[in-house]
This record gives C-alpha cells, sequence and structure tokens, in this order.
C-alpha cells in the first residue's frame, strides 16, 4: 500500500482522557471503535513491539531502524525491558517512533507475572515502585501512554488474567516469537475477552529480538496524517487491521446482515462472533478466494474478521459492533 505525507514527529503532548480528566476516568473509559475501511486517510505500516541492545535484542536503536525501514514500516514503537529509549535521536523523516516499554508485574491470579507493552511514555518515565499490574497500567495512562497486553497464550494467561487488568488498550493476537514454541496466536484469548463483553482491538507484533524476526507481524494503521497524537488515536479506536501476510481491501458490513471482504488473494475467509455464531468460506482446490459476502447471524454483537492463505498466513480485521434489529 502507499504511503504518503510521512513526517518526522517528536512530540509527546497528546489529546488523552487521563491528561484532561485524571486517571480514574483514563482506567474506565475507552473510545467505541470504528472501521478503518469507512474512514478516509492513508495506510501506515506499523510494528508495535520491537527490542534492541538495551535489553535483550540484538541490534542497537539505530540498526533496528533501518531493519524496520528496509521492511516499509512507517510506524515503529521500541519497547525494551523495563527500559525507554530516546528515540528522537534516530533522526529519520521517513517515519514515525513511539516511545515504548515491555513491562513484567507480578501476576496475582495464575502465571508468574503479566507481560504489557506500554506504547507513547516518555523517555524518563519511570514505573511506580509498588509491583502491581493495574498500578502500572495507570500510571501509564496518566503520561497519555497505551498498554497492550502481550502473548497471552505464550505465557499461559487465561482471561481471568487479563479481565484482572482494567485499562488496556488492546491485546496481540499474533507474536511472531512466540511462533517458536507454537504458540505465537492468541486468538481464543481475544475471543474469550470479546465474548465476555470487552471488546478490544488486538494487534499483530514481530517482538523481534534479531534480526530475522523483523517483518513477521504487523498492522496497517488508517490515518490523515503520520504523527503522533493521530496515531495514537487510530490505535485506540482500532482504526487498522493485523497480518502476517494478506492485505485487507474492504471490509464492512451491510443493512441486510451481511458482510463483504475484499482482499488479497487467501484460501480461507472466517467470519468470527461470540458463542457459535459466524460462518466460513473456503476457496475451491486449485483455487483463490479475493472477495466473499457471509451472513450474520440476528443475534450476533460484533463480528471480526480472519483470512487464511495458502502459506498460512493470517490477517485480522478488528471486532464491528452490530447495532440490534
Amino acid at each position: 500500500m502507499k504511503r504518503m505525507g510521512h513526517v518526522a514527529v517528536w512530540v509527546w503532548v497528546l489529546a488523552c482522557p487521563s491528561v484532561l480528566f485524571g486517571a480514574s476516568l483514563a482506567v474506565t473509559t475507552r473510545p467505541s471503535l470504528i472501521n478503518p475501511f469507512e474512514q478516509s486517510g492513508n495506510w501506515y505500516k506499523g510494528g508495535l513491539h520491537a527490542h534492541t541492545k538495551a535489553s535483550d535484542g540484538d541490534s542497537v536503536l539505530a540498526d533496528r531502524v533501518q531493519q524496520y525501514k528496509a521492511k516499509g514500516y512507517a510506524v515503529l514503537a521500541i519497547t525494551d525491558h523495563h527500559k525507554t529509549s530516546d528515540v528522537r535521536v534516530v533522526g529519520d523523516k521517513d517515519m514515525l517512533f513511539i516511545s515504548g516499554m515491555e513491562m513484567h508485574p507480578r501476576c496475582k491470579t495464575g502465571a508468574p507475572s503479566h507481560h504489557l507493552v506500554a506504547l507513547n511514555v516518555p523517555q524518563d518515565f519511570t514505573l511506580p515502585e509498588i509491583n502491581d499490574p493495574q498500578a502500572w497500567v495507570d500510571a501509564v495512562r496518566r503520561v497519555g501512554g497505551e498498554v497492550i497486553y502481550a502473548h497471552p497464550y505464550w505465557n499461559g494467561h487465561t482471561v481471568h488474567d487479563i479481565l484482572a487488568v482494567k485499562g488496556i488498550m488492546g491485546i496481540e493476537v499474533f507474536n511472531a516469537v512466540c511462533t517458536g514454541i507454537g504458540k505465537g496466536c492468541s486468538a481464543v484469548q481475544w475471543d474469550d475477552l470479546l465474548n465476555r463483553g470487552r471488546i478490544m482491538p488486538a494487534v499483530a507484533v514481530d517482538d523481534a529480538h534479531g534480526v530475522g524476526g523483523v517483518g513477521r507481524g504487523w498492522v496497517m494503521i488508517k490515518a490523515e496524517k503520520l504523527d503522533l497524537p493521530t496515531i495514537m488515536q487510530a490505535l485506540r479506536q482500532g482504526c487498522f487491521y493485523s497480518s502476517t501476510g494478506p492485505v485487507i481491501e474492504d471490509c464492512r458490513t451491510m443493512c441486510e446482515r451481511k458482510i463483504k471482504i475484499k482482499c488479497s488473494p487467501v484460501a480461507r475467509i472466517n467470519v468470527m462472533s461470540q458463542y457459535h455464531y459466524g460462518g466460513t468460506q473456503t476457496a475451491e482446490e486449485g483455487k483463490e478466494l479475493t472477495e466473499a459476502t457471509l451472513n450474520i447471524r440476528r443475534e450476533a454483537k460484533y463480528v471480526r474478521v480472519e483470512l487464511v492463505d495458502r502459506q498460512g498466513r493470517q490477517a485480522w480485521t478488528n471486532p464491528i459492533e452490530l447495532p440490534k434489529d
């Protein structure tokens, strides 16, 4: 997809509920999701989870940036373990950099620790001394940042672990590093949240530690311009789709309880909703699908679309909430 209007932006001021109204509202209030295919703007390829030598990566910041630039990324978050990086020093006019951090607060309900990816925190950001996931999420949101719940399948987290943390922006549906033990896809955990009314977007990420991990999972963000406030707001509103390969060209619901999808060639198109609701269209042997129109159950409260190509690569839309008949 063509990228247009790239600018370098180093601002940290961001229109955010936590800034305007305080921490309590930041924890409990989330914007409604919007369908990126119904919005104007440009598509920007983004990586939201990457490591450097500042923690356990194999490359210094400048080299990691060039690796992502070579793969066509326009947005890159550097998220080293419990450390921020001064992305202002990179100085690449064609990319937007987001200062981030991967945090590992103690988990009280299951696995030893949560893994949380903080986005848009200042370079001098420090975590509260208390080792508590909610306190850490609240601290991130007070400075205008957002938190993504990282690779729950890999960590062995259940929906109850995730529900215990309020105010997270979304969840990782795919993490490339975690495919190393066959636990890269957390779609079941995402669906568990959606089934329980926690309607949130999901992202695909590299979690790149080595050069070979760059470019294996990304988000395609729809935004009017490439600056920090606009991109962060698009992420909050789910104005993007996620992919490990397939391109989603269009996806929208129709008034007669149908959903129409256009995409690059794939082998299967799944429409997912709560419980056993949904549908699938599979390409005939030797052929591929580039579009489909599927029915939506009358009882469905939301739908999301999942694509799978012949190589097993996937793409995911964010959930579209449906009006009651």
